[in-house]
């Protein structure tokens, strides 16, 4: 044997042996393995048998019976109102700051709303080479950054963990985009202001985070920092704590568990925001202006009960202005099941998806009856469409009442907004868009090298 593999050879034996020895960072002694038989017990049960014979998975395409096919076809706007895109996207990472026992973690995100005029990516288009000038005139986007402490950090003034990310979060929404801005917007959606003088006096917040009694924050006893007592405990409530937040959070565990939440309730506060500025400054916009989020019309977890006073804004734009809002999916089992379904459909077709489909074909079980799917969280329908180029998307559309089978004019403007979807087609990726491939470019943050960096960024600050 030659001497080199020789060597690696005694090198692998002697890190095997000390893998045994020495198996973990905390003592001398191995950890536990897992037995390699122990499955037959498994197997062999008739309980677990039994119980896998109940179990239901979704059918392929071949099995989908013609009769629940109920396809539609794209009516193209005579005139397409559309003139600009906005598209909200974001992203976050979480990383390490302290790796040993106990261990701090901090996560980071940014959020970008990215404007272009529709008219310039036609243009484009036309274009048999791109100029970089012309390419820029696409990546107009306002930047927001976040910082949340999610384990073991504490903030300067705070008396644990939890307060430190309500008042992280609070901040946040006081400082951006402007003084105020978010917290304003929220404001203004969750006691719908835009309706005077329907305006709401009340807004029920299930547990106080520092209590956990129910509170009813009142409009008028909101403070001008937008904060309130509460009347059980007298400790501090943020105008942010309506988010919900504080249920999903532990001192020990962390705050892990809310990024997820956290990144769509501030995509869609964005959109909040910017629907209440066109009105204020000029209203004619919103019906020239179509807006694209990045995954579904909803809010979920804790955030649930936020779709309520954003389905209300819809119905109030759709009675008194114009309201062009789609949210696309890049994945998960209605994306993964629109691959099947686009099959049997034939290009500029849509299929609407409601209860007895769903929960067929899509999402295993058999639903409630009358309770339209995920009518607590959602403010919209999904809708698979197959654009004139066979590319299939996974549409939510907003809707002003949620319906166990909605139908095409429970929709709000669908044929403008899948019309325009059709001509926003990009070719980099499978089943993209120009606007959410731009947006996601430039404010997702990878696991390499972006998580790396902002780790190194974030030890380097705080151990100062």
């Amino acid at each position: 044997m030659p001497l080199l593999c020789q060597s690696k050879l005694t090198d692998l034996r002697h890190r095997e042996i000390d893998n045994m020895s020495y198996g973990n960072d905390y003592s001398n002694k191995p950890f536990e393995r897992a037995s390699k038989t122990s499955h037959t017990n498994i197997i062999n049960d008739s309980a677990v048998q039994s119980f896998l014979s109940k179990c239901k998975i979704p059918p392929y395409h071949e099995e989908i019976e013609d009769k629940d096919i109920k396809l539609y076809t794209l009516k193209e706007p005579i005139k397409n109102p559309i003139k600009n895109i906005i598209t909200i996207d974001g992203g976050y990472t979480n990383v390490f700051v302290k790796e040993d026992f106990p261990s701090s973690t901090i996560g980071f995100f940014q959020f970008g709303a990215l404007f272009f005029k529709h008219q310039d990516l036609l243009d484009l288009k036309q274009k048999p080479f791109i100029d970089p000038d012309d390419f820029s005139k696409l990546q107009n986007i306002q930047r927001i950054k976040l910082v949340v402490p999610t384990k073991g950090i504490a903030l300067d003034g705070e008396v644990d963990f939890l307060s430190s990310v309500r008042r992280t979060i609070y901040d946040f929404f006081m400082s951006q985009p402007e003084k105020n801005g978010f917290m304003d917007a929220l404001k203004w959606l969750i006691f719908e202001e835009y309706n005077v003088p329907n305006v709401k006096d009340t807004w029920h917040l299930a547990t106080c985070p520092n209590c956990n009694e129910g509170v009813n924050i009142q409009r008028d006893k909101i403070q001008n920092d937008y904060t309130i007592k509460c009347p059980h405990c007298g400790e501090k409530i943020y105008l942010t704590d309506v988010f919900r937040l504080h249920e999903a959070i532990d001192n020990e565990l962390g705050a892990g568990g809310i990024l997820g939440y956290l990144t769509t309730t501030v995509e869609q506060i964005i959109i909040a925001y910017l629907i209440k500025q066109m009105l204020t400054i000029r209203p004619s916009l919103l019906a020239q202006t179509l807006f694209v989020k990045d995954g579904p019309l909803a809010f979920f977890g804790q955030t649930a009960n936020l779709h309520k006073p954003m389905r209300q804004l819809m119905i109030y734009l759709n009675e008194h202005h114009a309201i062009y809002l789609v949210g696309l999916e890049k994945s998960g089992s209605f994306v993964e099941h629109a691959v099947q379904a686009s099959k049997r459909m034939l290009p500029k077709q849509m299929l609407l998806l409601g209860n007895s489909y769903i929960y067929k074909y899509i999402i295993p079980g058999n639903g409630r009856d009358n309770e339209p799917y995920a009518s607590s969280s959602y403010y919209g329908h999904k809708v698979i469409f197959k654009s004139e180029h066979n590319n299939v998307y996974v549409a939510t559309i907003p809707n002003t009442q949620a319906k166990v089978e909605p139908q095409i004019g429970d929709y709000i403007n669908i044929n403008e907004i899948l019309y325009n979807i059709t001509a926003l087609k990009c070719d980099l990726y499978y089943n993209s868009l120009v606007p959410v491939v731009l947006a996601n470019k430039l404010v997702s943050l990878a696991d390499h090298p972006s998580s790396d960096l902002l780790k190194s960024f974030a030890q380097e600050k705080i151990n100062k």
